[in-house]
């Protein structure tokens, strides 16, 4: 689950000061893929100038003044570009009879008019998609996009269009699509072409790019923002055509309070850190290598080092500390990657977008660890309405085949949590429902992450008991 909606949640986590970050998820921004029937020419490689020099030559005008004249540009224009076809091979500069010299074609240049004589435009299909958002053509291809079935799979928020209506032909403009082209090229290195004109759209099938949405709540709980995070970077226009569509309000997202568990005994309360000392060190603990002069004798990219570590290595010493809302996902993928004796989540729905393959992998991987015990409980005083019946149905089949895996589906309200060895998290984080949220309701949960062995015995014990004496209906 180290997906690009991990990724952007970390890295633009503190992009608002005065803010924090209440909604990470994955987002699809509606696209139309176009095909197009256009008429398009093999780009000319030469310069217009360089161009005319040699038609010019060809045509019996050799002289470096009456090509100027001609052309009705100056002489040094046109001095330049003969210079540039010689260097090229395509012209040789030779003295005439008179004491001058005249512009002569070499069998290259001549090559080259005649390519240049051929080039004919063609009619021809062009696929091109279209951001329905920005309503525009982008440079994505058919391979970026996805089926609106991998938006509902996925459990992906779907963004608006800016409108309804299907594109039409003079809303692409050859303009466009040749600085499209152009970009193309320099990623490719595929051959030249021009667009001259855009004759017709023959399909528009409608798919969707992935995106991430992030939403930010202010400190005081009265303002929120959001960013969208395109191909793995903020986009401000996306954020602009999100706000031109009706903003947040058109997602259906609710922000509510964010909510901090600080039922803990006295002892670990006092030795908690808060959230702002625990961002400090991962910031430190992240930060890219130094390039000015940190010390006169030590290189920058071993002082950078040297305090990555060192942050690190505090983090990692903590032992009660503040778990910021971006860090619950890298949690859970943590405790299906590490368990080695007992692992334990519990949490009140269970959504088919999270219990996907993905995770199922990862929960097999685990639970062929031996000497390891692992139990899942969901419900927890919720409405079983909100749970989905294949997601339910994906782990009865695994608890089936691992007994050691017990699942049970809780009556009574009971906090979130995640126990993985010897570390609990309490959170109200919802574990197997942060995609696709069957309330659309979202908090900045802060959480409590504890390092201790008999907070985790204890609370192991409470929930794993609970867990065991669950209905035998309701077990698995």
């Amino acid at each position: 689950m180290a997906d690009a909606t991990v990724i952007a949640a970390r890295r633009y986590s503190d992009q608002h000061p005065g803010y924090r970050l209440a909604y990470s998820g994955e987002a699809a921004i509606p696209v139309s893929l176009l095909t197009l029937d256009v008429l398009v020419q093999q780009r000319k490689k030469l310069p217009v100038v360089d161009e005319f020099v040699l038609r010019l030559a060809q045509h019996g005008i050799h002289k470096i003044d009456n090509m100027a004249a001609v052309l009705g540009v100056d002489t040094p224009t046109i001095s330049d570009a003969v210079a540039h076809q010689l260097s090229e091979e395509t012209v040789e500069y030779r003295p005439d009879t008179l004491g001058g010299r005249n512009v002569q074609l070499t069998y290259g240049g001549r090559r080259a008019v005649e390519e240049m004589s051929t080039v004919t435009p063609q009619r021809t299909e062009y696929q091109q998609a279209f951001d329905r958002l920005l309503w525009r053509p982008i440079p994505h291809t058919r391979a970026d996009l996805i089926t609106r079935a991998a938006t509902e799979a996925q459990g992906m928020l779907v963004l608006p269009s800016a409108r309804t209506a299907e594109v039409t032909s003079g809303e692409v403009t050859p303009r466009q699509l040749n600085r499209l082209l152009d970009q193309a090229q320099q990623d490719t290195s595929r051959s030249a072409v021009e667009v001259l004109s855009v004759e017709a759209i023959t399909r528009q099938p409608r798919l969707f790019l992935p995106a991430v949405l992030l939403v930010y709540t202010s400190d005081t709980a009265d303002d929120l923002r959001f960013n969208l995070v395109v191909d793995d970077t903020l986009s401000e226009p996306h954020d602009s055509g999100l706000h031109q569509t009706g903003g947040l309000g058109r997602t259906n997202i609710i922000i509510e309070t964010g909510r901090t568990d600080l039922d803990l005994p006295a002892r670990l309360l006092e030795q908690r850190a808060s959230y702002d000392v625990v961002r400090d060190l991962q910031c430190r603990a992240e930060q890219p290598a130094a390039t000015g002069d940190a010390h006169p004798t030590t290189p920058p990219s071993v002082v950078a080092d040297r305090e990555r570590t060192a942050a690190r290595a505090e983090l990692d010493t903590l032992t009660v500390r503040s778990v910021p809302f971006f860090e619950h996902r890298e949690l859970l993928t943590t405790a299906l990657d590490t368990s080695r004796t007992r692992f334990l989540l519990a949490a009140p729905y269970l959504r088919d977008a999270v219990i996907n393959g993905d995770l199922l992998a990862k929960l097999e991987i685990m639970l062929r660890r031996s000497g390891l015990t692992a139990r899942i409980a969901y419900g927890l005083g919720h409405d079983l309405r909100h749970t989905d019946t294949t997601a339910l149905e994906r782990l009865r089949k695994l608890a089936a085949r691992y007994p050691r895996l017990t699942l049970a589906h809780l009556n009574e309200p009971h906090p979130n949590i995640l126990i993985f060895d010897d570390t609990v998290v309490h959170s109200g984080f919802d574990w197997l429902s942060f995609r696709d949220q069957p309330t659309h309701t979202y908090r900045p949960d802060e959480g409590t992450l504890v390092r201790d062995t008999d907070h985790a015995d204890e609370q192991y014990q409470h929930y794993a008991e609970l867990i065991d004496h669950a209905h035998p209906a309701t077990r698995t």
